[in-house]
This record gives structure tokens, sequence and C-alpha cells, in this order.
């Protein structure tokens, strides 16, 4: 019998430390309640989700009293889809990227209007994203996203094919004659057959629209009403299609056909295109490809510096559960700290204007040796957002039927615009 007293005492120790640790018994402390949960809703490649998951890891570490969980929808087509489902069935993420569909949103009722949180968090969004940017997402004298990632369109040019040919890199300061007369010597011909083209582009709105916009045309004024077809933009156009019908140092869509080759990325990086302009997402697409040595510059210029902003901003849906926690992951998520992840991998320009003049943006560490990053830098400051209004995606088919004749040649700049400019009226009506 006096063996079985130190067991029970053993016993009674264990159940007591057992009561405590696990908070079994009446008496003890309750687990603590879990974190509530921010939710971030985005979309693109492997890679992208990659940097968004460094980003809001860093979120769930650095904002206090919240666990942040990322939602990626892989397939860009059907990340509207799935936010619109979230939503209707009442549970949408707290956090959505948007784009120029921010206004679809907005004018559906589905966003948080983020002006009382700036206003309290006492946020510099000039100081934070520039001039141009920290209202790029405003309507009805609203802020309803901020900005998160800031690529504009730069030049992209082989730097072997301009030595080969003697030709003086482009500068900032090139304008419509210089970049021509560059086009045109760095185009080589065997007869009909164009061995290698000077230029590459397309139908695609960005490249037509940013000639558009360097000689002082619009799409829309600002009261949101179309001006598409103004003298301005028809010269502009008529400069754009010369390019592949009269001057032919661009490829035509037939030329894409024969090729078998679906866009200017895909020229360049073969060594068949000079000039090319595009975003930041070709640089992925370049590190791939070591035999083409490459360097980038801002758009030429007409009457004025001009060239589109390729950003995606980060709004707070309207049904969020709590906006308070989310509008605090936002705040963290576009300072320099949430943002330097999208320098170190490359992934895209950051919006956040500290991360633009960092070392790890300007001279990355995965950059080739003699390519500098600071042409984006550059052009945010004469970059142009397209024009943010609910009937972007209406637009866009007008653009891709209408526009699409006039650089196949079809139609005449000034005929095709004045289609274009009844059929954007007719899209309010």
């Amino acid at each position: 019998m006096g063996q079985l007293r130190p067991r029970r005492a053993v016993s009674a120790i264990v159940v007591a430390v057992t009561c405590l640790v696990t908070a079994a018994c009446a008496t003890g402390t309750p687990p603590p309640a879990p974190e509530p949960e921010v939710t971030v809703a985005v979309w693109g490649s492997d890679q992208d989700a990659k940097t968004y998951q460094q980003r809001v890891d860093l979120a769930s570490d650095r904002v206090d009293g919240v666990n942040v969980k990322l939602l990626h929808v892989p397939n860009n087509g059907d990340y509207g889809k799935k936010i619109q489902t979230m939503i209707s069935e009442g549970n949408p993420p707290d956090i959505i990227q948007v784009a120029e569909s921010v206004h679809t949103y907005s004018s559906r009722n589905q966003l948080l209007p983020l002006n009382n949180f700036i206003e309290t968090e006492k946020l510099d969004l000039v100081k934070r994203f520039g001039e141009r940017a920290a209202h790029s997402y405003d309507r009805d004298g609203k802020t309803w996203a901020l900005p998160d990632r800031n690529g504009p369109m730069v030049l992209y040019y082989n730097k072997d094919l301009f030595d080969k040919d003697g030709v003086a890199y482009p500068t900032a300061d090139w304008k419509w004659p210089d970049f021509l007369a560059a086009a045109q010597k760095l185009t080589v011909r065997e007869g009909d057959k164009a061995m290698r083209y000077g230029f590459a582009a397309g139908d695609w709105w960005p490249w037509w629209m940013a000639f558009m916009l360097q000689n002082g045309g619009r799409i829309l004024d600002d009261a949101g009403k179309p001006v598409i077809n103004s003298p301005e933009n028809v010269k502009a156009m008529q400069f754009y299609v010369d390019l592949v019908h009269k001057h032919r140092v661009a490829p035509s869509k037939r030329d894409y056909e024969a090729l078998k080759i679906s866009s200017p990325d895909q020229l360049f990086a073969q060594g068949n295109a000079a000039m090319i302009m595009t975003g930041f997402w070709n640089v992925a697409s370049l590190k791939e490809s070591p035999q083409v040595r490459w360097g980038i510059a801002p758009l030429f210029k007409n009457t004025k510096q001009a060239t589109i902003s390729f950003q995606s901003g980060l709004a707070i849906t309207k049904s969020s559960r709590r906006p308070e926690l989310a509008f605090k992951v936002l705040g963290f998520l576009t300072s320099a700290d949430g943002q330097k992840p999208i320098a170190a991998t490359g992934q895209d320009a950051p919006a956040n204007r500290e991360v633009q003049d960092s070392e790890e943006f300007l001279h990355p560490a995965w950059a080739v040796s003699d390519v500098s990053m600071a042409a984006f830098k550059e052009s945010a400051e004469f970059a142009y957002t397209p024009p943010m209004t609910p009937e972007w995606g209406s637009m866009q088919k007008v653009f891709g039927t209408i526009i699409g004749e006039i650089c196949d040649g079809a139609v005449t700049p000034k005929d095709g615009l004045a289609v274009a400019q009844r059929s954007l009226e007719n899209l309010g009506k």
C-alpha cells in the first residue's frame, strides 16, 4: 500500500498540469481567440502568386492582430467572375486587386471609399505614389483604391543592332522624326521580304493611344465625353499606320501571321525587331533570352511626352466584415516595406516612390549588368492611365473593331475615328 501513494501523487500532479495546459478545467484560462483574417484576392501567374504570398506573409507579421490570407486566381479572365460570385454569395474578399475595371465595381456600389481611412491614418498619397498616380483611382471625389503596381510602357531596344547599324541609343529627347529615322535605318529588307524590322507594334490600344497622347490628343475629355475624333488624334493615327503601310518599318497583321508570331515581344526576343513599346512584364522573357543585349528608354514624343501606365491597385470591398483591419493591411502592402518584394523578385514596377528610387529596383540583382530600370521611374512622371470608366470594357470592344480596321489599312484614320466617335457616344445611350 505504501508504494501506491507516490503514484497517486504523481497522477494528481499530471492531472493538474494537464488541466492548466489544455484549459479543460472549468476554472482554467480559456485559449486565446484566433486572430481575425483579412483576405486579399489577386490575379496573375504563378510568379505573381509567389511575390504576393511574400507580401501577405509580411503583412501578417507586421500588422498587429490580423492574419492575412492570399486568394490567387491564375486566369485573369476568370478573376472578375470569381469576385462577383463571391460578392453575390455574401463571402467577398476583404481586399481585391483592380485595374481599369475599378469603376465597374465602384459604380455597382461594391467598393468602400477610402477617404475617411486615409484622413484618419494621415496617409500622404502624393508622397507615397507621386502626383500623377496618387489619385488615379478617384471618381466623384472619392478614392476607391490605392496604387500597388505601376509599370509605364517604355521603349525596349536591341543594343547590338543599334551598334551594328551605327544608330545612337534612344533617349527621352527623341521626337517622332528621330524615332522614324532610326526605325528606317534599322529595318533590313531583301526585296519585298523584311529580314528585320526597325519597330514592331500592332492594334492593341496602349500602342496607338500613346501616340495620340504624344500629339496632344485624348480619348475622353474632363467631363468623360468621347473626343477620339480630333485633328490631333487623326494625325497621330496617320503617323502610326504609315509606319506599317508607307515606311514599311513595322510588321502588319499579315506579317505577324506569316511569321507565326503573335506579339512584338516575341519578335524582339528573336532579334528580329530593333525596337518595341511594351511594359515591365517583358523583362521576364528577356531574362530567358541571353542572346539579346537590350536596353530600355522612356518613350519618344511629338508635341508632349506621354506614355501609358499599366498599373493595378488594391481596393476594399464594401461588404468586407473588417474594413478597418483591411485598410491597415492595405496601408502596409503599399508601403515601402510591403512593396520591396515586387522589386526584389522582378515582378513589376512598384507604385511606391521610395521603392522606385531604391537600388533594389534601379539596379536589381536579377538584371543583366548593363540595364538600368531608371526608365520606368522617369516615365512615371508623364504616364497616363487608361480612362477608368464603368464603360471601359465596352470601349475596348469598339477599339478592337474600328482601330483594327485603321491599322489594317482598310479605312483611313479620318474616317475610322469618325466611326469610333459615334460608337463611343452611343455607349452612354
